[in-house]
């Protein structure tokens, strides 16, 4: 498993919301986390997909820039697993 921080999410977002925009790329969601910020507009999901570096790469330069409810997303991938 990969993880993919992805940041922007509006505060009424919810975890099969991400989910299902997800899989629309074809990548199977394992786990999904939505913590909180500081910024109620500007929540962060955590989420670990079932792909190698290569695919967890393409799917956070997919991500970033997309505008979801008004809110422009940015994704980070890790790493390590």
């Amino acid at each position: 498993l990969m993880n993919i921080a992805i940041r922007g999410f509006p505060s009424d977002t919810t975890e099969d919301e991400i989910r299902t925009a997800l899989e629309e790329y074809g990548v199977p969601v394992e786990r999904l986390t939505i913590h909180p910020s500081d910024d109620q507009n500007r929540f962060l999901a955590v989420v670990s997909v079932d792909t190698n570096q290569a695919g967890i790469k393409v799917l956070a330069q997919k991500i970033n820039g997309q505008v979801w409810k008004g809110q422009q997303l940015s994704a980070e991938y890790f790493l390590y697993r």
